[in-house]
């Protein structure tokens, strides 16, 4: 099963639940943006980090959003990936939700059991 969701052609969501409290893996978040070459954190406030993912070749900014809720193994994180311009991505933003999905595994280890919806 693939995590990454496609709602639609210029954007994807992604689901990830991890055994850590919510505070740790909103400061996690926040680690593995500012590790990742060409993203920045556009703004963190509450249970949400907004962060800008600059593509290498055009520059075409996408726009990302982590939200974290709370679990009973711990915290699950939803990520959101929105191109600005154009109606198709050329498959970036489900790159983009791997590239910061693979930074949060990083910071705080192997994701808990799959959330359930």
């Amino acid at each position: 099963m693939n995590e990454i969701e496609r709602p639609t052609p210029n954007s994807a969501r992604a689901v990830r639940a991890y055994p850590v409290a919510p505070a740790p893996l909103l400061a996690a978040i926040r680690r593995a943006v500012e590790k990742l070459p060409r993203w920045r954190i556009e703004a963190s406030e509450g249970d949400e980090v907004r962060a800008v993912r600059t593509t290498r070749l055009l520059r075409f900014k996408d726009d990302v959003t982590a939200r974290v809720y709370p679990d009973p193994e711990g915290a699950r994180v939803e990520l959101t990936s929105a191109s600005r311009l154009g109606r198709g991505d050329l498959g970036q933003n489900p790159r983009n939700l791997k590239e910061l999905l693979g930074g949060l595994d990083r910071e705080v280890g192997p994701p808990g059991p799959s959330p359930r919806d």
